[in-house]
């Protein structure tokens, strides 16, 4: 991993990055992320579109 991905990793949001880290690295879906996190799927995609945001720089 890239050092400016390592960057943006440690410096996202904490809501952000479970969301990102169950999606991405978990391979969990939507259903399972909100259950794990009791938070409903709208929650769940706009946070992991913040995170994604947040990866690429657009924040």
């Amino acid at each position: 991993m890239n050092r400016r991905l390592r960057r943006r990793l440690q410096t996202m949001p904490a809501p952000e990055r479970a969301v990102f880290d169950r999606a991405r690295y978990r391979d969990l879906d939507y259903i399972q992320i909100a259950a794990e996190l009791d938070i409903n799927i709208d929650e769940v995609q706009r946070l992991l579109s913040s995170a994604m945001q947040h990866l690429v720089g657009w924040k």
